[in-house]
């Protein structure tokens, strides 16, 4: 590919903390308003009483303050769904929808084949409050009325609405694509806080290969609310004082948001062409998964790497920036690890004192995991649209040893005029840097068309691509398996090839008790099923502590499990580090993810039969406590890690020190073709080495077959 391959931002939009659009975002920046604000009664579903404690507790957060999206109106015209279905969606699939629908609306895009555009959007996979409701709704119901002795009604049955609006990871993109009409093909990732960042990635590779003629790429947030409250402060990430100050001395911790941003990308000769706005280039990414240390600890080695490929893939010089936009969290560990990754990049700069800006957009909005990284490229193509260098919040002064101190790098606290020096382009840098460390930074440059009339041979997708990556060969070199009660590629092989079947009856008390409700959804051919009955780890097989491996969804352990078979089977020593392998894991949203919410809503159980059984607020509270831990096991710091959706993959890369991307897709069927899809583009542009890509979907939860079944009867 010996042409430049420069991508442009032709379009964006977003829906925010305190801004329903990205000019009053904007507006709120350079005004230094902040989003945080305590979180309203409504969007917990136990209240503070049974929820709250400011002490840490297990299953209770330590903070009422977020940032939240509280203005936010929902206009399903001119989108191609059916308006009911549309306004019973989950408010992450509208959050998707109305930030897609504007971004479109504002870039040109009347000549364009709509069959050639498609969506990657980042989604973090986490219960949202429709998949919360159908956990309610069936074992929730069935063991409320167990404890209270009464018959389970009916009356109140599912809808196809309620089926549809619980699907929680591949849905988002999907709709955004059928409303609009695109063709292109869609997909939805998780790859922690650097989510957004990885999906502007793959859109740009799917420019660039020329499978498409525009791509909307970012990321939407918006999962359970109390979910993220009292799963950060199990984490100890959380700030108790509710304020969200990166770099500075008062810092405790990150605030979480929620929200939407998606960016229209074009290859820069069609973005000219049909006369485009175009807010900057694209100019490198660069992605990397940490090698050393635990999920939580970030690691500097790891950041470099990310932020060095982004460099020679831009070929800049790293301090050819003039602003940076950090991932800054808010997290004392995770901020000094960040300047110090700046630090150790630029020390061949020379540079004075203080020379580059640097600033947080979670300062403003708090952190908007899945969706943090579209924020902080938004902020930043505005700053470089409008020739502004933009105010980070809540920052007076360093803490007394941070190596911020006596750094190129300063806080910008104030707008300035953006004016860099000899004429130069402006041109910035965007960190994000997430669990399980997985780490992107991207470089944007001011559009010019005397910089559009320069021609280069450098790659945005990477400086080491081939001149022609549709010839290169892939080898599948090894490979694992689990499915139902095959637990090795021999036991596969006999089993296809001899024709042997694996259905059977589903282990006994699989589906919580839940069996007649099933039933009155389900035929009887869907009772039957290719179901893992139990999951062993040998000790000392992984490092994992072994007291923390109950507390691992199933779906983890499965897949980790079966690629170390892959490796072994590839002849790959383990725990050997893989700085150029990367690792893509197709999957389905587990369901007992929201089975935590089940403990908080007895209490609403316990609140409707207070009057019946004579309880004065004091016991049924005590009651509450009592029952729900029949109901289920509290939400503890290793069950966050071991339920979050994106360490899937980064479980996988730590164990095994694999230092390139890693994260997971989901498009419902075809996750495990997407993922080795992906892999195997990645390999032909020699970006990576190897590429370990799997798929995993623990599908045989109840509500998981009672809502496929619903939906489908209706398609």
């Amino acid at each position: 590919m010996k042409e430049k391959n420069d991508i442009a931002v032709v379009s964006m939009a977003g829906i925010f903390p305190g801004a329903p659009d990205i000019n009053i975002f904007w507006d709120n920046i350079l005004n230094k308003k902040y989003a945080g604000k305590k979180v309203p009664e409504s969007r917990w579903i136990a209240p503070d009483r049974a929820m709250f404690s400011k002490d840490p507790q297990p299953d209770k957060a330590f903070s009422h303050m977020a940032c939240l999206v509280d203005d936010f109106s929902f206009d399903p015209s001119g989108l191609d769904i059916d308006p009911g279905l549309a306004m019973s969606l989950d408010p992450v699939h509208k959050m998707a929808l109305s930030a897609g629908k504007k971004a479109w609306a504002l870039c040109k895009n009347q000549k364009t084949d709509l069959s050639r555009v498609g969506v990657c959007l980042a989604a973090i996979a986490l219960p949202t409050d429709s998949s919360s409701y159908l956990a309610r709704e069936i074992p929730g119901k069935v063991f409320a009325a167990r404890i209270f002795n009464e018959p389970y009604d009916f009356a109140k049955h599912l809808t196809r609405q309620a089926a549809i609006s619980s699907k929680v990871t591949s849905l988002p993109a999907a709709l955004i694509a059928k409303a609009l009409g695109f063709g292109g093909g869609t997909m939805t990732l998780d790859a922690a806080c650097a989510s957004s960042i990885y999906a502007v990635k793959l859109a740009c590779d799917e420019l660039i290969s020329k499978r498409a003629d525009a791509m909307l790429a970012g990321g939407v947030s918006r999962p359970e609310c109390l979910y993220t409250q009292v799963g950060f402060s199990q984490l100890q990430a959380l700030s108790p004082s509710g304020i969200c100050a990166p770099f500075d001395e008062k810092a405790d911790g990150l605030v979480v948001g929620e929200g939407a941003g998606i960016l229209v990308l074009k290859r820069l000769d069609d973005a000219i062409k049909s006369g485009d706005e175009i807010f900057a280039v694209i100019k490198g990414i660069g992605l990397s998964n940490d090698m050393r240390g635990n999920l939580l600890a970030p690691d500097t080695e790891g950041q470099m790497r990310a932020m060095r490929s982004a460099y020679r893939s831009a070929g800049w010089r790293p301090w050819d920036v003039q602003l940076i936009e950090c991932h800054g969290a808010g997290t004392p560990v995770g901020d000094i690890t960040e300047i110090l990754s700046l630090i150790s990049l630029w020390k061949e700069a020379g540079a004075k004192k203080g020379v580059c800006p640097i600033g947080s957009v979670k300062s403003a909005i708090g952190h908007l995991l899945t969706a943090a990284g579209a924020a902080g490229m938004i902020k930043t193509l505005v700053a470089i649209k409008n020739n502004v260098l933009p105010p980070s919040l809540n920052f007076s002064r360093p803490p007394e040893n941070s190596p911020l101190n006596d750094s190129p790098f300063r806080v910008q606290t104030m707008p300035e005029s953006w004016e860099p020096e000899n004429g130069k382009p402006r041109r910035a840098g965007v960190s994000a840097f997430g669990f399980g460390g997985i780490n992107a930074h991207i470089l944007f440059e001011e559009f010019s068309e005397i910089y559009a009339e320069k021609k280069s041979s450098i790659s945005v997708a990477a400086h080491k691509k081939t001149d022609d990556p549709e010839k290169e060969h892939i080898a599948i070199v090894g490979m694992g398996v689990r499915i139902g009660n095959i637990k090795t590629l021999r036991e596969f092989q006999e089993a296809v090839l001899n024709g042997r079947p694996i259905i059977g009856e589903r282990p006994a008390k699989r589906w919580k008790q839940a069996d007649h409700i099933a039933g009155h959804y389900l035929e009887n051919k869907d009772l039957y099923g290719a179901y893992i009955d139990k999951i062993s780890i040998q000790a000392g097989k992984f490092g994992i502590p072994p007291n923390e491996i109950p507390d691992i969804l199933a779906q983890q352990l499965v897949m980790l499990k079966t690629a170390a078979m892959a490796m072994e089977d590839a002849s790959l020593p383990l725990r050997k580090m893989r700085p150029e392998m990367g690792v893509v894991i197709g999957m389905g949203f587990d369901l007992e993810d929201t089975d935590f919410h089940l403990r908080w809503n007895l209490y609403n159980e316990v609140e409707k039969r207070k009057e019946v059984f004579g309880f004065d607020e004091q016991k049924a509270l005590e009651l509450f406590e009592k029952i729900k831990e029949n109901c289920g096991k509290p939400l503890t710091a290793p069950r966050v890690l071991g339920s979050l959706g994106g360490i899937v993959a980064s479980r996988i890369a730590r164990e095994f020190k694999l230092g390139g991307p890693s994260y997971v897709v989901s498009c419902e069927n075809a996750s495990g073709i997407k993922a080795l899809e992906i892999a195997a583009g990645s390999l032909a542009s020699r970006e990576t080495d190897i590429f370990l890509a799997g798929a995993v979907d623990m599908a045989g939860d109840v509500r998981n077959i009672v809502t496929r079944n619903f939906i489908k009867s209706y398609t």
